[in-house]
Order: structure tokens, then sequence, then C-alpha cells
């Protein structure tokens, strides 16, 4: 890397194994088994400042579906899957050490049927169940040779089902209608401790809940509506109107721009996120559908919205729930999104873009005013072109940009030589030596914006009778964009003047990486 620039320090690898057979049983039956393993490691190493970094993440899948044919109007589908996600941060700086890791492993099977009463109708149905297993943020940690009790690792287990009917319906030359209802249902079970605390968040009572032991159950049903009206041969409308409950969220550490986020399920605390969303559209094709275009613009409303409470830390979870640390409010998200595609020819491709905006409110945080959620990107693009220059060379052109995320940093720091009474900035008069963090609003600082441009070239190899193969050559991040991963604090000491230093430093993800890949399928 660069010396001093925001990549250097970085290392990073990945492998991805896949693996798929599928058997035709009979003429009515096929089974398809897949399977997928990947692991992705950043890691970061400062010369500077000794701080150091390593982010593993990865999945791990496994399905095996069965289609079956009943008869010329009634097919079905059964499939089990498995996934086991993993994600875990790890942080070292001035002897002291400290490990966050969280996932998700499920256990899901579902059976779906499709049935055509007619050639107007396609009617499909079907139930869908998930196990679930959650290790949400759990933390170790340790200093020189002093490691901390930070208690057991947690894990949260529920159940998680559905029950659904659609009905897409032609029912005229230009009007068709999709119509359908689902079932949902959440209960979250033992294994379990519920920590109560009281209004000066101390924990005053314990209760216990026994494998299997219902904890709190959830039910709901989801509405779905949409339409498509012909204008003519080229052109149509389309809309929608759909209600959806999410039983897991997403927290983010608002006080740490780290990657620090991590999936908790719904419980006694945390109800389900509700979403209401609503959407236009235009679309239209050109020249013999040389050219498709379209212009959706959709407005989304969401409740039971979950984020850290004000000036949590990632060992307030410790010996304690971690909903406990969570306060509630709602959401909204709105904005366009503009579609050109090339369809034909040697050239081809499409340019995507997105203008949105995406708030959120909550009483107990930001004085109650609105603010720009961590993910709120108000501009995203994608342009895609491949050019086919004969039967054995073709070649492609990636370029994205994508608005930065929005974080909450500290606009100015207390440095304490003794005890002082902070006057409510904090709950406790200060100790000495400590340093405390003022921030501005909520989530006003904005990253820099993430582009790059990825360039390819793929050579098709003479077509065997059993298998066929290609070379790729592809260059990631072609003029080396250095994008923000995260960012992190270093302080010092001046030992000449004895000032107190503290600055706030990137680090990035990803320069350029050329690659050469050999594909092959039998």
């Amino acid at each position: 890397m660069k010396e001093g620039s925001n990549a250097e320090g970085n290392s990073y690898f990945f492998y991805d194994l896949n693996a798929k057979i599928n058997y035709r049983i009979s003429d009515k039956d096929r089974l398809f088994i897949s399977g997928y393993f990947g692991r992705d490691v950043f890691s970061f190493k400062s010369s500077d400042t000794g701080f150091k970094v390593k982010v593993p993440w990865g999945n791990a899948t496994a399905s095996a579906r069965w289609n079956h044919l009943f008869n010329d109007k009634l097919f079905l589908n059964t499939t089990l899957v498995f996934s086991d996600y993993n994600f875990s941060f790890a942080a070292e700086q001035q002897q002291f050490e400290f490990k966050l890791f969280s996932g998700i492993r499920d256990w899901n099977g579902k059976i779906d049927f499709n049935y055509f009463p007619s050639i107007l109708h396609n009617v499909r149905f079907g139930i869908n169940y998930t196990h679930h297993t959650f290790t949400p943020s759990n933390v170790t940690a340790r200093s020189g040779e002093t490691d901390f009790d930070l208690g057991d690792i947690v894990k949260l287990y529920s159940h998680e089902g559905a029950a659904y009917v659609n009905d897409d319906w032609d029912i005229n030359e230009k009007l068709s209608v999709s119509v359908g209802l689902r079932y949902t249902y959440f209960n979250q079970v033992g294994p379990f401790k519920r920590y109560v605390q009281n209004p000066d968040l101390e924990i005053v009572e314990t209760i216990t809940y026994d494998s299997n032991e219902s904890v709190q159950q959830y039910n709901n049903i989801e509405p779905r509506f949409s339409s498509k009206y012909s204008l003519g041969k080229t052109s149509s409308l389309k809309a929608s109107v759909t209600k959806n409950y999410q039983y897991i969220h997403l927290a983010s550490l608002s006080s740490a721009s780290l990657p620090t986020d991590v999936w908790v399920p719904s419980s006694t605390n945390v109800k389900p996120q509700i979403g209401w969303q609503y959407a236009l559209g235009y679309f239209r094709n050109f020249k013999d559908n040389l050219w498709e275009t379209s212009i959706e613009v959709y407005y989304k409303d969401m409740k039971n919205q979950v984020e850290y409470r004000e000036g949590a830390q990632p060992d307030d979870d410790i010996k304690n729930n971690q909903d406990n640390n969570f306060v509630y409010g709602k959401g909204w998200s709105y904005g366009a999104e503009f579609f050109v595609k090339k369809t034909k020819g040697r050239w081809n491709g499409w340019v995507g873009y997105t203008l949105a905006w995406t708030y959120r409110n909550f009483p107990d945080l930001n004085q109650g005013k609105d603010f720009p959620a961590k993910y709120d990107r108000r501009h995203d693009v994608s342009i895609v072109l491949t050019y086919e220059l004969n039967k054995k060379w073709s070649f492609g052109a990636t370029w994205i940009y994508a608005t930065g995320n929005s974080l909450n940093l500290p606009q100015s720091r207390l440095f304490l030589y003794g005890p002082v009474d902070l006057g409510g900035l904090v709950a406790n008069p200060a100790p000495p030596g400590q340093i405390y963090y003022e921030y501005g609003e909520r989530n006003s600082y904005r990253q820099e914006a993430y582009h790059r441009l990825d360039i390819s070239a793929t050579l098709k190899v003479k077509k065997r009778k059993r298998y066929e193969a290609s070379w790729n050559f592809s260059v990631f991040n072609v003029y080396n964009r250095y994008n923000p991963y995260f960012i992190y604090f270093d302080d010092s000491i001046d030992e000449s003047t004895g000032q107190f230093k503290l600055q706030a430093k990137q680090v990035s993800l990803f320069p350029i990486i050329p690659s050469i890949t050999y594909n092959f399928k039998y």
C-alpha cells in the first residue's frame, strides 16, 4: 500500500466453495442439492499507533429442494435450508485487547405450491418455518495478562413461521392485479434470563426461562396488493401497497464508527418492526424493445425502530440484556429510482440511479429531533456496460457510486484531572484522568462517498461435449480509490509539552485488485 494512505497496513483475503447437484428422479420429480461456504478476513495494523484490527466474517449454507409435478395445473416445491453466519471484530491498542463476535444460525423448511386454475390465474400458497439461534454482540477483553470477566456467551432462540396465499390475475388485456395475504408468527423461547431494570438502569430482578419455554409471542397479518395497467404495446403503469412485519432487528452503536452492527430478535422489550410501503412506476420500451426505461417513486413508513440509547458502549451489554440498552422510535424513507437498459447488440448494459432520503425520530435521542439513519444514502448510481467483440472475447466495465454513511462522531472532548460534577453531562461525578466526549446532533457527520470502477475481459475456451470453460481477467477498483471502511481514534501525549492529542483516522478497504479466474462446468 502507498505509505501514509488510508489503505496502508491493510490485508485482505477471501475464499468461496460452491457445489450443486441436480438429479432427475422421474418425469414428475426432481431433486436439487447445493452448498456454499465462504469466508472474508480483513486485517489492519498501524505501525505508528500500534492499533490492530482483524475482522473475519462469512456464511455457510446448504439446501435441498424437491420439485414435484402433480398435474398440468399444480406443482410443489419442498425446500430445506441451513445457514450459519458469523462475524467478529477484534481490536488491540496499548496492551488492551477487545473482541466482539455475533452470528445467526437458521434451520428453515418451506412448502410452496403453484396452482393454475386457468391461464388468467396463478395462485401461490404455502407455509414456512425457521428456527433461529442468535449470538448477539458477545464480548471478550483483556489488558496485558489480565482477562476481564464479561460473563458467559449469550445465545437467544426463537421460532418463526408463516402461511401465505397470493393470486396473480389478468383481468383483461390491459389490467392485471396481484393480491396476497400472509400470516406470520414469532416466538422467543428459552433458555433465557431477563434482567429487569429500574428507572435508574439498575438490575433489580432476574427472571429465568427454561429451554423452549415461551418468552414472548407475536402474530400478525400482512396484506399486499400490486397492479399493472398497459397504456399501449410499449408502456405501462405499476402501483403497489405492501405491509410487512420484521421480527429481526439490526442494531448499531452510534458511539462507535467501527463495524459493530448486530442482529437481535424481537423480545418482550423489542416489538416487531412494522412497515407500509407504497410505490408507483412508469415503464416504457423504445425501438422495438431495444431500450427499456422506468421511473419509480416510493414512500415507506416504519414503526418500532431500534437504536442504542445515547452514550451506550459495547460493555453495557455485559451481564445484561442487550435490549435493556435500546430506545425505540419511528422512521420513514422516500425517493425515486431511474433505470435505462439496452438489451440487444454488441454493446449493451444498463444505468440505474436512486435518489433517496431515510430519516429516524426517537423521543430519547437527538433531543427528539429528526436525524438521518446510518444507511441514509442520498445518491446511488450503477453503470454496467458489456461489449461482445466476437464469439470468443467479451469485455465489461462497472462503475458504482454511493453517498457515504452518516455517523455520530464527537465534536469536542473533556479531559478531567480530578473529580468533577459535570451537571448532568454524565450520570455520576467523573473520576480523575477520564476522557468524556461531547456529541453534536446525531449522525451529523457524513463519511466520504464510495465509488470505484471494475473492468474485465472474458475468453471462452472451445466448447467440448461434456464441459465448457472460460478465462476471466479482471481488475477491481481500477483507479485505486481509498473508500472508507471505518474510523478510529488515536490518542497520544507530547512528552516535550505534555499536550494531549486525539486524532481521528480513516481505514479503507479493498484497494486495486487484479485477478485471473478459470471457470468450467460440465
